[in-house]
């Protein structure tokens, strides 16, 4: 199963990329009207806001210590494993350090899989695995999210904002494996399609963040068809 995902994922890799890349003008319009709304909400004293706040706050003070840098190894492997699940490709070893132990291939952080695919390779860049966790589990476990649900939400958020942008460089070996073109074509939707979605699940639940990356996809259909006119 996990060799036939590859060689269809494979096939579809531009035409997602080119698809993705028409949606990004009109997420990134949605994503504007949201951060508007979230200030007019003043979003940033409620629970999540402060969690948000608190955790960028931390992270210019001690993003460099090596407790970070693991959670950050730790987020990434572990976007790769999830991805790697969800197409059906077995997770053979999956390790983080903090970067002091030596290791054969010098690096931090390793997940060994019995297959890949480009989706696997790119995953931690858009994803943010550890906002998804907490939102899948608060989702689960009640109809509403506590407050303590809310800061840690808000927290996850911006550790995921932040880890992603650390990682984004050029000299990123995932990056060059699925190639920049690609990257600069699917990356910027696709933060703009979760994180919105986030930022649209706080202000309205999950609903909202459905017709969020819906209205994305509407506006853009409606501008092509425009301009086909």
């Amino acid at each position: 199963m996990g060799t036939l995902i590859a060689s269809l994922l494979s096939l579809l890799k531009w035409p997602v990329a080119i698809a993705v890349a028409a949606m990004t003008p009109a997420g990134a319009v949605a994503f504007w009207r949201l951060l508007g709304e979230a200030w007019d909400r003043e979003t940033w004293a409620t629970s999540f806001g402060i969690g948000f706040a608190a955790t960028v706050g931390a992270w210019v003070i001690l993003g460099r210590l090596r407790i970070v840098r693991f959670w950050c190894t730790m987020e990434h492997e572990l976007t790769h494993a999830l991805f790697a699940w969800l197409t059906f490709v077995r997770v053979i070893e999956l390790r983080s350090t903090d970067g002091t132990l030596e290791t054969e291939d010098n690096s931090e952080g390793h997940v060994r899989l019995a297959g890949s695919n480009w989706l696997i390779t790119i995953s931690p860049y858009f994803f943010p695995t550890a906002s998804a966790a907490l939102l899948a589990a608060t989702w689960a476990l009640a109809s509403q999210p506590s407050q303590l649900a809310r800061v840690l939400l808000g927290a996850a958020t911006a550790f995921s904002i932040a880890s992603t942008w650390q990682e984004t460089h050029r000299h990123q070996a995932d990056l060059r494996r699925v190639g920049f073109g690609f990257s600069w074509l699917f990356l910027p939707g696709a933060n703009l399609l979760c994180y919105g979605m986030l930022l649209a699940n706080e202000l309205g639940g999950p609903e909202r963040a459905l017709r969020y990356a819906i209205g994305a996809f509407e506006v853009t259909r409606d501008w092509v068809t425009r301009l086909a006119l």
